[in-house]
This record gives C-alpha cells, structure tokens and sequence, in this order.
C-alpha cells in the first residue's frame, strides 16, 4: 500500500524561496498550456486529452522561458497534470447527470489562476529524484536540478509532491508500505456509526465489547477559538479582503490540529480491533447528511464542520494495513430501528422506539439503549443479516451496556453516564 509522509516548509525554511520560485515557474507554464487547451476546446468543441497533446503541448512550450527553467521531466508532469484534468471534466459531467443530488455543482473546465498570488503543484516521478547510492535514497530527499535535500524516513520513495497551503509549503514524499497481517478472528464483525453530537461510535458482535463513543468536544474548541480570533481580525480588515499574514498561519495550525486529532482517534480504534481481533469493519454513512440537519438555537451553540470523510479514509488505509477489512455502506434509517427488539431496517409508518434526551434511544416499553451505540449495532445486522444476538439468551445486559467514552487527547477513558 502506497502511503504518505508530508514534511513542512515555513516562510522562516532555508528552502522556502526555491520552493516558491519553482512553484511560480510552474504555475506560468500550466497557464501557458491553459491557453492553448482552451483556444482547441472553443474553436473545435472536442474532448482533449491524450498522449498526443501533452507531446504536441511540449512541442509548442518548449521555447518559452518557464519550460527552459523547469527541468523537461517537471514539465512533463505539469503538462500531464493538466492534461488529467481536463479529462476529468467529461467524467463529472457524466456523473452529475447520473446522480444530481449528490453534487453542489458542475464542474467547469480548469481556469486561470492568480497572476501574482496563486502558485501550482509540483509532481515529481520516481525518475525526476535524484538517487543517493543505488535504488535506495538513504534517507534523503534530493529534488533534482536544486539545491532541496530534505531528510526522510522512506529508503525508496515513489513521487515527491509540492503543494501550498495557506503561509507555508508541504512536500508529500509516496512510498510503498507493506501489509502486516496480525491474528484475527474470521467471525468477529465491528460497526461504526457517525454522529454529529460525537465523532465516532463503535460497537461490536463479540459479548465482551464494551461499545465505545470517541469524543468531539476537543474539535468544537479547536473551531470556537479559531472562529473567534478570524472574525477579530477579518473586522479589522476592508470588505475586499478575506485573509492576511495573520490569518494563514492561525488557520494552518487549526488545520494540522484537526488533522492530528483524527489521526490519533483512528489510531486508537484501529487498535482497539486489532486487541478484540476484530476482522471486519462496517461503516455507515450518508451522502449529504449534513445539509438538512437541525441544530438547537442556543446562544453556546457553535457549528463545528463534520470531519467525517477525512477520518473514514485514515481508518480505511490503517485498518486495510494489518489485514482488517473495511465495508462503507448507507447508514439510512439505522437511527430509527430499535436494535434489541430486532426491527427491520427501512423506512416504515411507525417505529417501535424514538430518541430521547441526552442520547437515549426508548422502546415501547421504555426500556433505553444508548442511541449511538444503537446505530453502530444497527449496521452490522444491515451488512451482515444474522443478527449477533440469536445466540445470547439475555442480549440486553451483553449488548445494551453503557458505553464508554475516550477523547484522544486525555489518557484515561470515561464513562457515559
């Protein structure tokens, strides 16, 4: 499995100017090939993308004097880049009309950027990074034709990516990670649900699970204090403009915390499976879900973006790494349907339970689960049609336990009272 490792380059990094020249000179060539991709689409309408047009755009670039300062590897890969891109116009548009709810909007063809401001990404091949002693790069990172050596942990690096991100740039260097295979029971199947009250529910068919609510509250600081510090400084500031120095840099660090808390919550559940011997994940989610959800109006209430779609992908390649098999499926109606009394999953005119307060979901005879936990069990018996409770005489004290909930950043775990 391909996987990643990102290095940062801030304003203060010895390379940070030839990281920024580079990324200008590439910029200028894209809009060069820009120009002549748009020009062949107006005047004959037809679908562009094929080795012959990257070798035809070579051709036509190859006197310029940003194709001269780029290396003709770089500019190949800029050019084909660009040439992806286009192809992926059509594609969208096929998809859009198949499935229309699913899109905010078309897709329209690659524009021009910023003259000044806006830069581009570099991609560099295998063949493009200088080698340090045979196949292996020794722990170095050596762009070519540049003085950028970068200290890594990968021996054998497949393509290095350049991109910037607000006030700094990232290099992404690919490498290729292999499988650990760890001893798993074939029979043992986890559900997770995602909330927007917590962040991750987890529950399981084996008896001896204690199902477990990973916590939000940290993300909903993290976005309370960045709001609040970029409206002040957005006050400050002419209606025509939306960020400043001061900005970038307190929206990286909201970033890079986001991404480390989720990085450290898809740890710890990839593994609490690998400790249970769990071999098998089901995922549920909803396609816009967010989009028509109703929260309370209260004077502390903050709208917190729902980071579902980047910790579904780390736990994804975490778990497909030491052999654990990830399912993502529809998570309709698996919110409304009473577990322990084994309600059908769908769409009916009355159902046996409803949610109540403080997350407790109440049967018809009042007895209570936790809503959460009740959704997570939900999607095992959806996936998987056998339900885990046929061979327990009294599922209710073995299933419908109290969760507990862990928050990545504190050590001990709590229980949900």
């Amino acid at each position: 499995m391909r996987v990643v490792e990102r290095h940062y380059i801030d304003r203060q990094h010895q390379f940070y100017k030839q990281f920024d020249d580079l990324s200008f000179l590439s910029r200028n060539l894209s809009a060069h090939g820009k120009y002549y991709m748009r020009k062949h689409f107006f005047t004959s309408g037809s679908k562009v993308g094929d080795t012959r047009i990257i070798r035809l755009l070579s051709a036509i670039l190859k006197p310029t004097d940003d194709s001269k300062s780029l290396s003709a590897k770089i500019s190949k890969q800029i050019l084909k880049q660009l040439v992806h891109n286009w192809e992926d116009c059509p594609k969208s548009r096929i998809a859009y009309d198949r499935d229309t709810p699913r899109f905010l909007f078309l897709r329209s063809i690659p524009q021009y950027k910023h003259k000044i401001w806006r830069r581009n990404l570099l991609s560099q091949d295998n063949q493009s990074i200088e080698k340090r002693g045979g196949d292996k790069n020794n722990g170095l990172l050596h762009l070519s034709q540049s003085d950028i050596i970068i200290s890594t942990k990968s021996q054998k690096i497949l393509k290095a990516r350049r991109e910037l991100e607000t006030a700094l740039y990232f290099v992404e260097a690919v490498h290729q990670k292999l499988v650990t295979l760890v001893d798993l029971n074939s029979h043992l199947i986890a559900g997770r649900d995602l909330e927007i009250d917590h962040l991750v529910a987890l529950a399981s068919n084996k008896p001896t699970f204690i199902p477990t609510i990973y916590d939000k509250k940290h993300l909903k600081s993290i976005h309370q204090s960045f709001n609040q510090r970029r409206a002040f400084l957005l006050s400050k500031l002419d209606p025509a403009k939306y960020t400043t120095r001061q900005i970038q840099p307190i929206t990286f660090n909201r970033n890079k915390r986001l991404e480390n808390y989720l990085h450290q919550t898809s740890s710890l559940i990839v593994k609490r499976l690998v400790d249970e011997k769990i071999i098998q994940l089901i995922i549920g989610t909803n396609v816009r879900g967010k989009q028509n959800i109703k929260l309370d109006k209260k004077k502390d209430q903050i709208f917190v973006v729902i980071t579902h779609i980047p910790i579904l992908k780390f736990i994804t390649y975490k778990a497909e790494l030491v052999g654990i098999k990830v399912i993502v499926t529809q998570a309709s109606y698996t919110n409304k349907c009473r577990f322990l009394d084994l309600e059908r999953l769908g769409k009916q005119e009355s159902y046996q339970g409803k949610r109540g307060k403080r997350g407790w979901f109440r049967s018809l005879n009042e007895s209570r689960i936790n809503a959460d936990v009740n959704a997570a069990l939900n999607m095992i018996i959806k996936v998987k049609v056998n339900s885990p409770l046929e061979e327990c005489h009294n599922p209710r004290d073995v299933f419908a336990v109290s969760p507990v909930r862990v928050a990545p950043v504190q050590k001990e775990p709590q229980k949900v009272r």
